[in-house]
């Protein structure tokens, strides 16, 4: 569980604040609002990588945070010594495999492996750092644009990532201005000037007019099949390595 109580921060002349939201364990969230709103240093405050100039910030959860920026979630040559930073201990032959496993979760193959993180398309730094965000077993995640960049592959595991993710019980808060994924959605939180203007259900959302009424290009993906590795069992082929 998450819990922000009047939590504010200042920066020049814009204020974020003050909120008071509660993020109930498995509870998936869609942060949307304008450019310059607040949606990054919302998740900021939540992660601990700012601190509230007022109220507290509790936070009971096991949190992993795939940030915007994807290259900070990167400092090794390749993308196999990512992973083994994160699974340091492993043996070579196990390291590999369990790496594999987390790329192909984001829908990334083993031509990655050597490949400098920092060679990557845009897209694929994104899944890059999702997987990444991954390999610490979170209770609950923190998704910055995470959509942004994606080509239709990368947006459809994408999809299939947050469906795993709210049928394992894994919370997450993502911030994307793409309505296509409302669907996925307990609840939509809207910021305006560092203000919540609406928190609620995704449909009520459509019913007042903050967002479009449609999930057209959701209902095309129906039409497509795109496996992927359940998280269940990639946990449980980590801990079981």
């Amino acid at each position: 569980m998450i819990e922000l109580e009047n939590v504010s921060i200042s920066r020049g002349n814009f204020t974020l604040g003050p909120l008071n939201r509660t993020f109930k364990d498995g509870e998936a969230v869609i942060l949307m609002g304008g450019n310059g709103s607040g949606k990054t240093s919302f998740l900021d405050l939540i992660s601990g990588v700012l601190s509230p100039e007022g109220g507290s910030v509790k936070c009971s959860s096991k949190l992993s945070y795939a940030p915007q920026e994807s290259d900070y979630s990167f400092f090794m040559p390749t993308v196999l010594d990512e992973f083994s930073y994160s699974l340091r201990g492993e043996k070579k032959e196990i390291l590999v495999e369990h790496t594999k496993e987390f790329l192909s979760l984001v829908s990334l193959d083993k031509s990655f492996l050597y490949r400098s993180p920092f060679s990557l398309s845009g897209g694929e730094k994104r899944l890059l750092s999702i997987a990444l965000a991954m390999v610490v077993k979170p209770s609950f995640i923190l998704l910055d644009e995470s959509i942004a960049g994606l080509d239709y592959r990368g947006y459809k595991a994408f999809r299939n990532l947050l469906e795993t993710l709210k049928n394992e019980g894994v919370g997450f808060i993502l911030v994307s201005h793409d309505e296509s994924v409302l669907d996925l959605a307990d609840s939509l939180i809207i910021l305006k000037e560092g203000k919540i203007i609406f928190d609620g259900e995704p449909l009520m959302a459509m019913e007042r007019g903050f967002v479009r009424k449609t999930f057209a290009y959701e209902k095309s993906m129906e039409l497509f099949a795109f496996p992927i590795l359940s998280f269940t069992q990639l946990l449980s082929r980590c801990t079981n390595g």
